[in-house]
């Protein structure tokens, strides 16, 4: 047999794909085998209802990142039992719950954790309750739901619609995933709330119930609403008049306000002019206001018997050619003196005016010092004729 010889440099190159494919095989296998070398990780169970899809290798992710992997699945009492490891750099609390989640749209799972709040965490060995966990949703229980209703529908509409559905989920898993995830935690947290949703339900019902109950009232109520709708079609016409005469109202007051615009804005000025000058003398104002009624009560008294003018005398004093003194008489008081009108304006220690001075004359009891006064005096104009006819007496 003839003797093969190699060259150093083909011996090497053979070496060195041999080593390459080990490689890259080693690798490929720990791809598909989802296989985690030199990881140190701790172990843990979780009891599911339902962990079907769930095989050995499938990922366990928090926050989206693989932590672990699942080691295997079994049965006790009934329920499934998952064994996964995750790294030891990831502590869960005891409170922490335990999903499954859909990987992709074919059937394949991972678990997700969600861990809780600070408290002891679970160690080597530990298994989580079932209270603790989530299952995924079935979709073959769906699809066999949904089996009678696509039997009614028109094959060629039905995959057009698969079709559209597999061109939306294509190369949008990772948002799948989430929605899956998020539709997940929402029903667990429903689950969670179902004593308040029976509540709730129980309410409506209640509502409904006399709702029910009050079906005549309702029949009224929709009758009269209805007769109401068929008058105000009635009067379609006049609404839109309405509707028409107010539009052309606006119009007008619109070209109103703007052609006097000038005008408006004039007497704006001139009112706030006013009313600064009115500010500025407020004090004058008010002490105005306050003393008219005071003022003005003289000639009211004045103008209320229907003439101009009243003349009233008050005193009658008889002179000789001396312009001496012969005989003086004073009007007599028949009742007393009208009160000076209310004024919250009248100042401390001033005195009301005499109803003397309305007359004009200056004459009064005290008019001329030095002067006796005669005792004697008229109360109306026969007295006063007497009196002057009659000379004095005293």
């Amino acid at each position: 047999m003839r003797n093969l010889r190699f060259s150093k440099k083909t011996l090497v190159k053979v070496l060195a794909f041999t080593l390459a494919s080990m490689v890259f095989t080693v690798g490929l296998a720990v791809k598909i085998g989802n296989l985690r070398l030199f990881s140190h990780s701790y172990g843990l169970q979780a009891v599911f209802a339902d962990a079907s899809g769930v095989f050995k290798g499938d990922a366990v992710k928090l926050a989206g990142v693989d932590v672990g992997r699942v080691n295997g699945t079994k049965i006790e009492n009934g329920r499934a039992v998952v064994s996964f490891s995750v790294d030891r750099n990831v502590p869960l609390p005891k409170n922490s719950i335990v999903a499954i989640r859909w990987r992709n749209v074919l059937g394949q799972r991972f678990l997700y954790l969600y861990p809780g709040s600070v408290g002891p965490d679970f160690k080597n060995g530990d298994t989580i309750p079932v209270t603790q966990t989530e299952d995924a949703g079935d979709l073959g229980q769906f699809l066999n739901r949904l089996g009678p209703i696509l039997k009614a529908i028109d094959p060629a509409k039905a995959n057009a619609f698969l079709d559209a559905m597999n061109t939306a989920l294509s190369g949008n898993e990772v948002a799948v995933r989430q929605l899956l995830d998020d539709g997940a935690l929402l029903a667990g947290r429903l689950g969670a709330q179902d004593t308040q949703i029976q509540s709730l339900i129980g309410s409506t019902d209640t509502v409904l119930s006399t709702y029910a109950k009050q079906d005549s009232s309702i029949g009224q109520i929709l009758d009269s609403l209805d007769q109401l709708g068929a008058r105000l079609q009635g009067m379609t016409g006049d609404i839109n008049s309405v509707v028409t005469n107010f539009a052309d109202v606006q119009q007008q007051l619109d070209r109103l306000l703007k052609s006097n615009r000038g005008n408006i804005d004039a007497s704006l000025q001139s009112l706030n002019a006013v009313l600064g000058l009115l500010s500025r003398n407020k004090q004058g104002l008010e002490r105005t206001l306050c003393t008219l009624p005071a003022g003005v009560a003289g000639y009211f008294q004045t103008t209320s018997w229907g003439e101009w003018f009243n003349v009233r005398v008050v005193e009658v004093i008889l002179k000789d050619n001396n312009s001496q003194v012969v005989s003086r008489a004073n009007e007599l008081e028949q009742r007393p003196p009208a009160p000076p009108p209310y004024s919250k304006c009248t100042q401390a220690g001033s005195k009301p005016p005499s109803n003397g001075s309305q007359s004009g004359s200056g004459g009064g009891a005290n008019g001329n010092a030095g002067v006796n006064a005669v005792p004697s005096g008229f109360e109306d104009v026969g007295s006063l004729v007497r009196y002057v006819t009659g000379g004095s007496r005293g």
